[in-house]
């Protein structure tokens, strides 16, 4: 078993990203994943190779859960984290109840920042390279001792025996009576995720004064496109209607404080690029 250094992780809200491979889209809501404290601070989730879109074998280094309905505007800490993963052929938990055991440490650091989010959006963290077989089950084990808030939900789907929560991580055995399955994703192989490899689909540039930013696309065809701005922390702050076909849209930034933004272009068939910037 290996550990991570000890560490404290700021989550932006990842509607600014995507994944490679992921389990996609319930509409089930739970705190019981990493918000509820009185009875699942421990939880196992399966992931078997055909409940994975695109699942590919690779190094696993980044981990994505959906934001749910509630708790979200809040935002969660979590203290004294620790996420573990490993790879069985089993499709199913031992008896039904029985937590798999001699797993992988990819993640241990005393406190975890999810910052607040907008339900249904994905959120991410980075963790220490894990080596994943898409041929194999993914086991996901999280345990965490403190949460401020509690009613911190995720989406996902029917358990359908996939998950299992307990209290403590000393029990051998746990529940699978929670009813949702969270929805979960992954990069694989160090690249960058899906959305920051768009990041050229269009360009964004500073005009004098920095009051202003230029976007300007040539070689993206875009259907119904909106511009989303975004703050550090992944909170929506501006959606605007884009012009196709005018190769170009003007960003007004009067007024706004100084600091790290992020411009979405997004149009009919999803993300077609993101771009970082700051604001003097």
């Amino acid at each position: 078993m290996k550990t991570s250094l000890t560490l404290t992780t700021l989550l932006l809200s990842t509607a600014l990203f995507a994944q490679d491979v992921q389990k996609c889209c319930g509409t089930s809501n739970s705190t019981f994943l990493l918000g509820n404290t009185s009875y699942a601070r421990h939880t196992q989730s399966l992931y078997l190779p055909g409940d994975l879109t695109n699942a590919q074998s690779g190094t696993i280094d980044r981990l994505y859960f959906r934001y749910g309905s509630t708790g979200e505007e809040l935002g969660v800490t979590l203290s004294n984290v620790m996420i573990r993963l490993a790879l069985t052929p089993a499709t199913s938990f031992v008896g039904g109840n029985t937590f798999y055991t001699n797993l992988d440490t990819v993640l241990m650091t005393p406190e975890l920042i999810i910052a607040p989010g907008l339900t249904g959006e994905w959120f991410s963290f980075p963790i220490d390279p894990f080596q994943y077989d898409a041929g194999r089950t993914l086991i996901l084990d999280i345990w965490f001792e403190g949460s401020s808030t509690t009613n911190f939900g995720t989406y996902g789907s029917n358990n359908n025996g996939r998950k299992l929560y307990a209290i403590d991580l000393d029990l051998t055995t746990g529940s699978s009576s929670s009813s949702t399955w969270q929805d979960f994703g992954f990069d694989v192989d160090g690249t960058t995720s899906i959305a920051e490899q768009q990041a050229d689909a269009f360009q964004l540039v500073p005009l004098p004064g920095h009051e202003q930013w230029k976007l300007s696309w040539n070689s993206v065809e875009l259907d119904q496109a909106t511009m989303q701005l975004r703050d550090a922390t992944g909170r929506l702050l501006r959606e605007e209607r884009v012009q196709p076909a005018n190769g170009d849209h003007l960003l007004d930034m009067a007024g706004r404080s100084s600091g790290i933004y992020f411009v979405q272009l997004r149009d009919a068939s999803g993300i077609v690029g993101v771009q970082r910037f700051l604001k003097p």
